[in-house]
């Protein structure tokens, strides 16, 4: 495998784990949407593919996946900090 390869299955596997971390069994359940939001902003900061957002405007989804992306950089942001 080329280090072009592993370098974005590390991350993704860093993302899983900041994942199951956060939404662990201990807390409430959230939305599909929002959780949604979390992963792709997560998956953006790490360089692996852009926030496109699928729900359309106006929709509950919606305002659930960007308050997903809020605590997605607050995610990341505790991950920066912890990694210095």
């Amino acid at each position: 495998m080329t280090v072009a390869i592993l370098k974005p299955l590390g991350a993704i596997a860093t993302v899983d784990a900041l994942l199951r971390e956060a939404f662990g069994q201990t807390r409430e359940v959230r939305s599909r949407a929002y959780m949604l939001g979390t992963h792709d902003l997560l998956l953006d900061r790490f360089g692996i593919t852009p926030i496109k957002c699928p729900y359309a405007a106006g929709t509950a989804e919606r305002d659930a996946y960007f308050a997903g992306k809020d605590e997605g950089s607050a995610i990341w942001t505790a991950h920066q900090k912890a990694a210095q």
